[in-house]
Parts: C-alpha cells; structure tokens; sequence
C-alpha cells in the first residue's frame, strides 16, 4: 500500500502540536538558497546555530544585576570554540553553565574583582524564558548545507534536535544517513543539544 503521509505533514503536526502549548512559538526559516542571510533567525554567518540575538536579551534580563558587559563576556565563554574537546566533553561542560550559570570575574565600582555566574535559563520561572520551535534552518558546514527538520531552542540555544523521518524509512538508515552527517557537517551544533530525537509516522492502516 502507498504510504500517503509525507514527512512535511509529519513537521506541521509535530509543529502544531508544540504550539498547543502558549509558551511556545515557530519560526519557518526556510529559503530558497541556502545562503540567503533573510530567513527570520537572524544570524549573522550561516555557520552559526545558536540566535544570539535573543540569548544575549535573555541573559540581561535574567542578570539584571551585572553589566551588558559582563553578559557579553559570558556569553563568548559560552559560545566559543571548543574543537579540542571530544563532543561529549564539550555537550556536559555547556550543560554546567547552562545549569549552574557562567562564572564570570569582573571589576567592581571600588576597583575590586567580583566573581559572579551569569544565567542564561530562569529553571525556577519557566514562563520567563524564550521557548521557540525552529524549522528548515539552513546550517553551513566546512563543505555543504544541512537543514534539520525541527530545532526547539530556549533562550536562543539549541537544546532538542528532531529529525523526521517516514515509516518506509528505516530507523537505523535515518540515524547512518542523516544524524550521523549532521554531527560530521557541523559537530559544534550538538554542543548545547540535551535532547536528540527521530520520530517516524506509522503506515495508514488498510481499510478492512
């Protein structure tokens, strides 16, 4: 029997059914060529995954109590490069800082050096954060494009990655084929990621 449900469909119901929750919204970033910067996520460079935009908005108004400064400055801990660590190593060090903040030294008014953790996710005020459900980003590699077909970002970093995939797909083809080529493209992607999932549709049942 044909198999009339395509992996489009399974996207806008996936999508829709996390937008039945309000603290959720969606962004299509979809475009046509890939490295066309106008795709409402407003990144700077397509190599890029993390919306620093709205992370560093957050992180301000989650540390009130620091300068803009001092957010910028945990926020290129946060962000930078880690290529010398293995994945693993680097996914739980980003983990410590998103749960436990970012140290961050800095001097005082008095000239006296201060240490302070900057937060970049309320956990005790769920409703204070930025939940968004990121479709068809276009994300440059060292040789090539990948678009993931569901990204859910709090706060502007990337923490679940869905890829779909249709039930005359097997699963251990999706996982050769697709997530294992993401994290070969562009590893640094998966360094926030908590949350790795590839959800299949199940074949309409024929009529009895």
């Amino acid at each position: 029997m044909p198999n009339f449900i395509r992996e489009d469909d399974i996207e806008q119901a996936a999508v829709d059914l996390l937008l039945k929750d309000p603290l959720f919204r969606h962004i299509n970033c979809y475009t046509t060529d890939p490295e066309d910067l106008n795709d409402r996520s407003n990144r700077s460079d397509k190599r890029k995954v993390v919306l620093l935009d709205i992370l560093r908005q957050r992180a301000c108004s989650l540390n009130p109590l620091v300068s803009e400064a001092v957010v910028d400055r945990a926020l290129e801990v946060l962000t930078r490069k880690r290529g010398a660590l293995s994945p693993v190593l680097a996914n739980k060090e980003i983990y410590q800082y998103i749960k436990d903040g970012i140290p961050v030294e800095f001097e005082n008014d008095s000239g006296r050096t201060e240490q302070v953790r900057v937060r970049v996710v309320d956990f005790e005020t769920p409703e204070a954060n930025d939940f968004c459900v990121v479709t068809q980003l276009w994300i440059k590699g060292e040789q090539r494009f990948r678009r993931p077909d569901i990204l859910i970002y709090v706060n502007g970093l990337p923490i679940v990655f869905i890829e779909l995939k249709n039930s005359n797909v097997k699963l251990q083809q999706a996982f050769d084929q697709n997530l294992t080529d993401y994290k070969r493209i562009f590893p640094s992607s998966f360094y926030t990621m908590g949350f790795v999932c590839c959800p299949m549709a199940l074949k309409p049942r024929s009529a009895a």
